[in-house]
């Protein structure tokens, strides 16, 4: 699920996956993981397809973050807000740009969210589609003929979102898949957040670069982010705008969880170079 903060990427999933809407935005941090199940009906047979459906953080400049994500990816639901044009800039000027460095072309369905709110609309729905066809020459012609590549979708009502779905699950099933991410391109990916100054890198960037490193150390990706998300709420970050004090705190704890699983000397090393990077950043933001 990629597009700006505040689009409804995560109030379209939960309407897919549970059929719920809640009228409430809260900011997704790191990333989140949730399962939906499908059935394509394909020419010669229905497939059970599964969609581990990742929903990130919708920030410019948690580039690291977002590149670790992307590896691997078999489709993408890019997402723009009807009601604000500068998410529908923001696809092609940084989502899609930073999607396909990191891995080869992949399928993409395009969504203009919000299209229950008529008479507030910033950009027309059809200018999603001429996005769409840019990215998406030669793929329709892979999809029944009553489904395409681009919708105008609302959370609210449910209008399209299973709809887009399963257009992603019958793209994916067409065969038209990555190959393996190129690792040197995937490790500078990883670092571009905090690396693009050395000197003098934005707290963002910082953020960014700490969410990485400790998720780099677990194995498992979802538990990693379950951890970073609960401690940094308890430090009170604001992934929008983080502070010197947030990110002190958030350091603190994470070493705190690192504790129940690593050496003290080695969390110890963990927290200094981390609260360093964070000192280097005080004063560039």
């Amino acid at each position: 699920m990629l597009g700006d903060s505040a689009v409804g990427k995560t109030s379209l999933v939960r309407r897919c996956v549970f059929d719920i809407y809640e009228d409430s935005y809260v900011t997704t941090i790191g990333s989140k993981v949730t399962r939906k199940e499908l059935r394509i009906e394909r020419p010669d047979k229905t497939v059970a397809l599964t969609l581990m459906i990742w929903d990130i953080l919708g920030r410019e400049g948690y580039s690291s973050l977002h590149a670790r994500t992307f590896a691997g990816v078999h489709g993408a639901l890019i997402v723009s807000d009807l009601t604000r044009k500068e998410t529908l800039r923001s696809l092609e000027q940084y989502w899609i740009p930073l999607l396909f460095k990191v891995v080869d072309k992949v399928p993409l369905v395009f969504v203009s969210n919000k299209s229950d709110k008529v008479g507030e609309f910033a950009f027309p729905p059809e200018a999603m589609a001429e996005i769409a066809l840019r990215h998406n020459l030669g793929m329709e012609d892979v999809l029944p003929s009553r489904l395409a590549t681009h919708y105008a979708t609302s959370a609210k009502t449910g209008e399209n979102v299973e709809t887009a779905f399963e257009s992603l699950g019958h793209l994916v099933l067409a065969g038209r898949t990555p190959k393996d991410p190129v690792k040197e391109l995937y490790e500078n990916m990883m670092a571009m957040g905090a690396r693009r100054n050395p000197a003098h890198p934005t707290l963002i960037g910082v953020l960014d670069k700490i969410i990485v490193d400790f998720c780099g150390n677990l194995d498992d990706e979802r538990v990693a982010m379950s951890m970073v998300t609960q401690e940094l709420i308890r430090a009170g970050v604001d992934v929008r705008k983080p502070t010197t004090e947030g990110l002190v705190k958030a350091v603190e704890y994470l070493a705190e969880a690192e504790s129940a699983f690593r050496n003290p000397q080695e969390v110890m090393k963990n927290r200094e170079r981390r609260l360093e990077w964070v000192m280097r950043a005080k004063d560039t933001d």
